[in-house]
Parts: structure tokens; sequence; C-alpha cells
């Protein structure tokens, strides 16, 4: 008999699917020639090949696809943890076309863009699709708000067979009274990260948050634009935005961002509650490759790069 462990649920259901499964995405990545590829990839130093990038959330290929079902999460709320009404209609916004990629995927976006950038080798390539499909089968968050997945755990990690991973994360806390505010352009970690060049930042990629604190529907999520030739000093940073409007040509910035998605009323509204700048951010995330020979991800240089910006003040 199997012993029962999580991990054995996750390659049984993921394995279950049809065509374009999440266990054949794992597969693709876990075994050998896809290790392989991928240190290949990372070790010749090559630019992270952004084509197709910004991956839109509300692409008509994903965006009506649903993370979570508003009804379903209410009821297994006031079930389930005895709540009133009110407070479990206050866990989700309610979007009158529901809570789609489209309108809740902007970090889902990003995470299937780091998986596409830095695992390109993976067949099928990752998408907020396929990603959205995986995180729900091995229970990240489930149509209902379940969620069974150990404290803190990693989903670019789990999909990926540890290949690309979280390496560092920091919030800020915009708009919360006492904390000061923080820019690209002062944030030492991403200061860091810009200060390379875009073949040094070839091994990770930075996601970013913009607005509240509260991620109910007035924050976003977006990528710091790995091949950006900008300046660190540059508080307008260069964006791989999941909001980007379709068809848009040429740089997109941060407040280009805040502009697009401040039309919005509630974000609009909240932001202005909380004094968001539009250039602010919330927190940062860096993902990078790991060798799986050494058991380390890769970012000597912006490791470098982060002490010589904490050492400047």
């Amino acid at each position: 008999m199997t012993e029962s462990t999580r991990r054995n649920f996750i390659q049984s259901a993921l394995g279950a699917g049809a065509a374009v499964s999440a266990g054949s995405l794992i597969a693709a990545c876990g075994n050998a020639e896809g290790a392989t590829t991928t240190a290949a990839i990372a070790a010749s130093g090559q630019l992270l090949n952004t084509a197709g990038m910004p991956y839109r959330q509300d692409d008509p290929r994903w965006g009506k696809k649903v993370m979570w079902d508003r009804k379903l999460v209410m009821k297994a709320d006031m079930t389930l943890n005895h709540v009133s009404r009110a407070d479990a209609a206050s866990l989700l916004y309610p979007y009158s076309d529901g809570n789609t990629i489209a309108n809740e995927g902007c970090m889902l976006s990003c995470l299937a863009m780091v998986l596409r950038m830095l695992a390109p080798a993976e067949s099928p390539a990752w998408t907020p699709a396929t990603l959205n499909s995986a995180a729900q089968d091995a229970y990240y968050y489930t149509r209902s708000g379940l969620s069974m997945v150990t404290l803190y755990p990693d989903l670019v990690s789990e999909m990926s067979e540890g290949h690309v991973g979280l390496v560092m994360a920091q919030d800020y806390l915009p708009g919360v009274k006492g904390w000061k505010r923080v820019y690209a352009n002062t944030s030492p970690l991403v200061r860091a990260y810009r200060s390379l060049t875009p073949a040094q930042r070839s091994n990770y990629l930075v996601m970013i948050k913009t607005g509240t604190y509260d991620d109910t529907a007035s924050s976003h999520y977006a990528l710091l634009h790995p091949n950006s030739d900008q300046s660190p000093d540059e508080a307008d940073a260069l964006l791989l935005d999941p909001a980007e409007p379709r068809g848009h040509k040429g740089n997109w910035t941060m407040t280009d961002s805040a502009k697009w998605i401040g039309q919005e009323p509630q974000i609009k509204r909240e932001w202005a509650k909380a004094g968001i700048q539009p250039t602010e951010i919330g927190g940062a995330w860096i993902f990078s490759r790991w060798d799986p020979s050494t058991g380390a991800p890769m970012i000597g240089p912006l490791v470098q790069s982060w002490s010589q910006q904490l050492a400047a003040g």
C-alpha cells in the first residue's frame, strides 16, 4: 500500500488530467531532459525571451476561467466556519462576471510568466489557464475557497519540480500608518536588480506589488521588465503588466499601469483613501532558477548588488 502523503496526492491528482494536464507539465520540467535543458539555458546567460509577454489576464484564451466561485466560498464559510453572511461576503469582491482570471488573476498571470520565461523548455508551456488548473488541482486554492497546502508553500517551485523558485520576498505595507513609502528607485532590493545588466538578470525575475496593502480588490501585481535598460534611479519602472491592454505597443510603465487600472471605481476610491501614489510599491518577490547540482538559486550577482545597495544606505 502506498503511503498517503501530500506529494503522492498531488502527483495522483495532477496526473489524472486530460491532454494539457498539470501532471504532464510537471513531468516535462521534472525529468532529466527538462532539467538539462533548463540548466543549459541558465548557463548560456542569454537574455530572457519576452516574446508574447506580458500574459494579459483578460486574454480570451483564459480570462473567463474561474479562480474562486463566490457563492461556494460564502456557503463554505457560513456552513463550516459559522460566520455571518456579511463576513463571508467580505472575503471576495462581487464582480458582476465572477472571480475570474480577468478580474483576480494578476498575480497568477505573473507567476505563469515567471514559469514561462525561466523554464521555457516545458511543454506544453505554462499559461494562466494551465497554472490556474494546476493550482486548483493541487489545492493551493479551490473554487470553494478550500486550501490544503502546507503553511507557506511555493506554487512555482512545486510546479517546476524545484527548478524555479521564490528566493526573496519583502512587504512594504503601502498606506499603512507609520510605514515609510517605498518606490522602485528607493527599495534596495529592487534597485539591486535594476542595477544589473539584462544579461546578469537572465536567471531571475522580480514581481512587484502596487496599490493597497489589502488584496481584496485594490492591489495589483506585475513583473519588472527583465530586459529594461532604465537607470535604477528612475521611479517609473518599465513593467510586464497583466493589466496592460491587449494591442498596446511600446513601453508600459508603473504610471501607465496606475492610470489604466485606476479607471475601476473601487480601485480609484481605495487608492485615494490610502494615499497610494502611481510609482509606490507594496512589495517585491524575487524568483530564480535553481541549480539542481548544488541545490542553490542562481542569484550571485543579485546578492552582491543588493549588498552594495544596502551599504550605500
